[in-house]
């Protein structure tokens, strides 16, 4: 998943855009045809530059492969895995992230401001019916991602039953700032068992009118397992003009 788009203004200037929510976060300029991009100081770190090169160049079929590349490279010396046999679609790391405060386990969580909003909503609407939703996992960058996997891999797991709960660096909907996964007192943390508790049962009836879905259903064709408990705002863009 992209993180932005480009919004033609006129024949020599396009506004750089943030998917979700038609954030403005810089501009490109092209005069004589030459290329100018004009990225805010506070997303400058982000890379976006990069990938407003690459959609303006090549569209999205470009971008795609620049990323296969370089979650490649970025993989190699972290997995011996064959990612020419990995078929997950690909997702950027939120540009742009807000605090929800703490976790179920008092750590600070992060989600993208769009995402933040309905979460928030839906978790007072919850609270309305009885029901207490809390956060366990939000935000992940690649980085993390990798760490979670090390950490199973040193535990001697083996990496095709790893990759049935956890997708590898570049792969997470986490990182996209719009993934959380859920969870409530007194119900199973992380566990299947958690479609069995009221939190659950709440959400099956009512994430989908704050724009959530379940990512990983009984039954579903991706390779990773069943999780009731990872919902994830909608990926899509919103607003546009």
């Amino acid at each position: 998943m992209n993180r932005i788009y480009l919004s033609k203004r006129s024949q020599h200037l396009y506004w750089i855009k943030d998917l979700l929510d038609d954030k403005r976060l810089g501009e490109i300029k092209i005069i004589n045809n030459k290329t100018q991009y004009i990225i805010k100081e506070k997303y400058h770190h982000q890379n976006i530059n990069t990938e407003a090169k690459l959609i303006l160049s090549s569209g999205d079929s470009g971008w795609a492969n620049y990323w296969h590349d370089f979650i490649g490279f970025y993989n190699m010396d972290f997995i011996d895995y064959d990612l020419e046999d990995y078929d997950f679609p690909h997702f950027s790391e939120a540009c742009r992230l807000d605090s929800c405060n703490k976790d179920m386990f008092n750590r600070e969580v992060f989600l993208h401001p769009r995402a933040k909003l309905a979460w928030q909503r839906m978790q007072k609407f919850a609270k309305i019916d009885g029901i207490n939703l809390q956060i366990i996992s939000a935000f992940r960058s690649m980085e993390y991602q990798k760490e979670l996997i090390q950490a199973k891999l040193d535990k001697d797991e083996k990496i095709e039953n790893i990759l049935k709960v956890n997708t590898l660096p570049g792969y997470s909907e986490h990182h996209t700032g719009c993934a959380i996964d859920i969870g409530s007192k007194d119900a199973a943390i992380l566990e299947e068992e958690f479609d069995q508790s009221p939190a659950f049962k709440w959400l099956e009836n009512n994430a989908n009118k704050f724009d959530f879905y379940m990512t990983y259903p009984k039954g579903n064709t991706t390779g990773i397992c069943y999780e009731p408990w990872h919902w994830c705002f909608k990926l899509e863009k919103t607003g546009l003009p």
